[in-house]
């Protein structure tokens, strides 16, 4: 669910911020070169998407009644889990309606792009962040922090994906500017996110960790450092791509190395988010001693945290 989520961010960033602003090509805007495929990324992801909220309702519903049938009305119209789903299903329903009947317009992209706030916004809502001290402040870094992932990781994709492939398929004396203008527009966004994503996960880590010592003595630090580790090396790649492979873009023998290298960045990051996956399954330490008790008819106000809650 959440990969799809980045993807459809990716997608948007990139129709909305990244392919505009290329030169035109061959008589035709690359943005439009684009659209078609993006446009199917975008649709493939939504599908999954929707699947997954569909069995992540009934999996929590489920597990707050102890396996012995399934909770969802009361757990949608009591908790606040139940809540921040509703808000991500409205927004899951909103990227639906725009990619499919938008036909790729710019105006059904914005609409998409909102989408996905709302999306991210669910996600902060299920999670850890609303049991931080402050809980609105933490669950909007928190939308941020989901929102600049998908601008960094999504977009990557589908650069990668789509973007790179159309630059290949220009004459050859094209595609070195082609290449270069695309990179250096996607270089200055993806090193926004970036820094984004440190200072959001910095701060949210800093809410849950009482200490520094708790980065290695309990569970939740642990997953937090493994992630911060490959974070790390998720970084090396990128600098290597922006220090190392951007500045030869002008000879086109130069684009299969950069496709390489991303997928090499995009597989590292695929790691990251599955060390996330389990991080957000850990309870943080501030939260161990605040756990609502469960019983068979207890619903409790968060009962599962969602991905993306950085400490990352």
């Amino acid at each position: 669910m959440y990969s799809s989520a980045l993807l459809i961010i990716g997608a948007c960033a990139f129709v909305l911020l990244i392919a505009t602003r290329v030169s035109h090509f061959a008589g035709s805007s690359l943005a439009l070169s684009v659209m078609p495929d993006t446009r199917l990324l975008a649709k493939w992801a939504m599908v999954v998407l929707a699947c997954a909220m569909v069995a992540r309702l009934l999996a929590q519903s489920r597990m707050v009644s102890e396996g012995e049938s399934f909770m969802i009305r009361p757990l949608l119209a009591t908790t606040l889990w139940g809540w921040g789903w509703l808000v991500g299903a409205a927004g899951t329903v909103l990227i639906a309606v725009s990619v499919i009947f938008g036909r790729g317009h710019r105006a059904a992209w914005r609409a998409t792009a909102f989408g996905t706030i709302v999306l991210a916004l669910s996600f902060s809502l299920t999670g850890h962040a609303t049991t931080a001290a402050k809980p609105v402040l933490y669950v909007m870094l928190d939308c941020i922090h989901v929102m600049a992932a998908g601008g960094w990781l999504g977009t990557l994709l589908v650069v990668a994906a789509v973007g790179l492939r159309t630059v290949l398929a220009l004459p050859i004396e094209h595609r070195g500017r082609a290449a270069s203008e695309l990179i250096n527009a996607f270089s200055t966004f993806a090193l926004f996110c970036a820094a984004t994503l440190v200072i959001t996960g910095f701060v949210a880590a800093w809410s849950h960790l009482p200490s520094v010592s708790a980065l290695w003595q309990t569970s939740y630090g642990q997953a937090l450092f493994r992630k911060l580790v490959v974070i790390a090396l998720t970084a090396l790649v990128g600098a290597f791509n922006w220090r190392v492979i951007r500045p030869r873009l002008s000879d086109p023998a130069v684009i299969p190395m950069l496709r390489k290298s991303a997928a090499a960045e995009l597989t590292i990051g695929l790691a990251v988010v599955i060390l996330t996956a389990i991080l957000v399954g850990t309870s943080p330490p501030d939260a161990e001693d605040s756990m609502p008790t469960m019983g068979s008819r207890v619903v409790p106000v968060v009962v599962s945290p969602t991905i993306f809650q950085t400490a990352s």
